[in-house]
């Protein structure tokens, strides 16, 4: 233990070592600035050691600061930062992501649109649910064509229009099954069974040349082409696993990707195709990717001579 002597004299001393300190840091000194030739006095200040640290310590901060100020908030960053990406090269980068995003789900959406077509040709029957997808996404809208139509077109607009008409006001009072339609695709008699011996995986409709020939029920135009045998072929998906085709069309009246309702005008009956022997429409009915016979399903075929 340290007695009262013993401590006076460590408090002594250190009180004599922090004034020595004091005083090395508060010792002023003249710095001056003298003519070279007359040594007659021009500028002279009294400084301190302590005085000149706060200078250089001050000095640095602010050069720092302006520093920083420079190279993080002008055009300075982009040639003094290695490896810094620039505003305008973020942006054009994320845009190029998004254009190649967009690029692939377009790519995908097409890939599935173009198997669904493959899948209907080959006789299958896609998904339902992933076909409308593909189509809707296909499908622009809102286009807007400033072109005059001509007499026979109005003409043809007309008759589509009081078609469709026709079609909003038919309603089916009684429920479909699963397998069942709600309209007839063409209003005439049959001139040609079903029979699957012979290949003839459909029926057809005798009528005038030039006449409608409507939707049997809700769906998405899936096809709308021109084949050699088929002429202008039109085949639309409905719910529940269903498609509808419709053969030798003189002209076609919907696009793919169309949401159309049952009684909808989607074609005009014609000849076309090299196994046609006149007009008629050729109606096929496939349910889960086989063919069916469309008489018991179609309305008022029973009574149809």
């Amino acid at each position: 233990m340290l007695n009262a002597a013993e401590l006076v004299d460590i408090c002594a001393v250190a009180a004599f070592r922090t004034s020595r300190y004091r005083k090395w840091w508060l010792e002023r000194f003249r710095l001056s600035l003298q003519d070279r030739n007359t040594f007659s006095e021009r500028w002279q200040i009294g400084v301190s050691r302590w005085g000149l640290a706060l200078v250089v310590f001050t000095s640095v901060a602010v050069i720092s600061g302006l520093t920083y100020f420079l190279v993080a908030q002008t055009p300075l960053r982009e040639a003094l930062v290695p490896g810094y990406l620039a505003s305008s090269a973020r942006e054009n980068a994320q845009q190029a992501r998004a254009t190649a995003d967009s690029a692939l789900r377009v790519l995908g959406q097409q890939t599935r649109y173009l198997e669904a077509l493959q899948a209907v040709l080959r006789g299958d029957v896609p998904e339902n649910q992933d076909v409308e997808l593909a189509l809707d996404s296909l499908v622009s809208s809102d286009i807007d064509l400033d072109v005059a139509p001509e007499s026979m077109d109005s003409a043809l607009r007309a008759r589509i229009a009081e078609e469709d008409r026709f079609a909003l006001r038919r309603s089916s009072a009684e429920p479909l099954n699963s397998r069942g339609m709600s309209f007839r695709p063409v209003n005439g008699p049959v001139s040609d069974t079903y029979d699957a011996t012979t290949g003839h995986y459909g029926v057809d409709f005798v009528a005038p040349d030039g006449s409608m020939v409507h939707a049997v029920d809700d769906g998405t135009v899936l096809l709308a082409s021109y084949t050699v045998d088929g002429g202008y072929v039109i085949a639309v998906q409905h719910k529940a696993n269903r498609l509808s085709v419709y053969k030798h069309n003189q002209s076609l009246l919907r696009e793919p990707g169309d949401v159309v309702r049952a009684g909808d005008a989607i074609a005009i009956l014609g000849g076309t195709g090299t196994t046609s022997k006149g007009p008629h429409c050729h109606f096929e009915w496939w349910v889960d990717g086989a063919p069916l016979d469309p008489t018991p399903w179609l309305p008022g075929l029973a009574a149809t001579p």
